[in-house]
């Protein structure tokens, strides 16, 4: 018996692998949660003391001005834009509607990047926005190692932001409507997160559920029946004969005389 997949379940299944496909778009950073400082060296690739004299001020900023800078250190960029490896880390990582990164792959020609993002760029001139960038790219240029330019790229960047933020239209009302924002982003996130953890559980146990009465159902024994066994047909003749046939043997030997 070849047992048929039940229309029910063949829709709890296409709803499992949606839920599926929807965690792993949804699937966390993959650098994980922020790190406590505002530097990001996963690979030590800075000294130490040049690591902590950046993150310092810059967690000095964020709390007293609310201007988001953090430092991200990667190996290799693998091909990918600067621009979009940068945004990928504002993203995940902004605590502010205010904020910069500022990247840098070690000896990468053009390195370190300085990328602000969110809607802070909205509201100033795109040529304002371009000569502030080229004006810190100039300054980061003028140093002499490495760590130097990255220090200085975190302060362009701080800088930069600070300007653009003091010349913002209704400042007070950008910060405020960005703040909400935020908060109502992540709210949904996590919204979004408890719903599929949920929904995935939930289409696991009845999957499993339907799986275990399908393989019950069809490992039910059944009636035990005989074969049809119909006699061959003798001489052509459409049925035997002989079935219902009566033979008169006479009386037994002790009553006859």
């Amino acid at each position: 018996m070849n047992p048929r997949i039940p229309p029910v379940l063949s829709v709890l299944l296409l709803a499992l692998a949606f839920l599926v496909s929807f965690a792993a778009a949804q699937a966390d950073f993959e650098y994980g949660a922020r790190p406590p400082q505002s530097v990001f060296d996963p690979q030590n690739q800075l000294d130490p003391a040049v690591a902590a004299e950046i993150a310092t001020p810059l967690e000095g900023i964020l709390r007293n001005e609310d201007v988001d800078i953090m430092v991200v250190v990667l190996p290799s960029l693998d091909n990918a834009p600067p621009e979009h490896v940068a945004g990928r880390f504002a993203a995940a990582w902004s605590k502010s509607p205010i904020h910069a990164v500022v990247l840098h792959v070690p000896g990468h020609k053009d390195t370190p990047w300085i990328v602000p993002s969110g809607r802070l760029l909205s509201t100033a001139r795109p040529e304002m926005v371009r000569q502030k960038l080229a004006d810190g790219a100039r300054n980061v240029a003028r140093e002499p190692d490495e760590n130097s330019k990255v220090r200085a790229a975190a302060t362009e960047a701080a800088d930069m932001l600070r300007y653009l933020m003091h010349n913002a239209i209704n400042r007070r009302e950008f910060l405020e409507t960005e703040r909400t924002r935020i908060r109502l982003d992540l709210e949904n996130k996590a919204l979004r997160k408890r719903i599929l953890l949920l929904g995935s559980a939930v289409s696991v146990f009845v999957v499993l559920f339907a799986l275990a009465w399908l393989l019950l159902h069809y490992r039910r024994p059944g009636p035990r029946l005989f074969p049809d066994a119909r006699p061959p047909r003798r001489l052509g003749a459409p049925h035997c004969g002989g079935n219902h046939a009566v033979v008169d043997l006479g009386p037994p030997p002790s009553s006859r005389s």
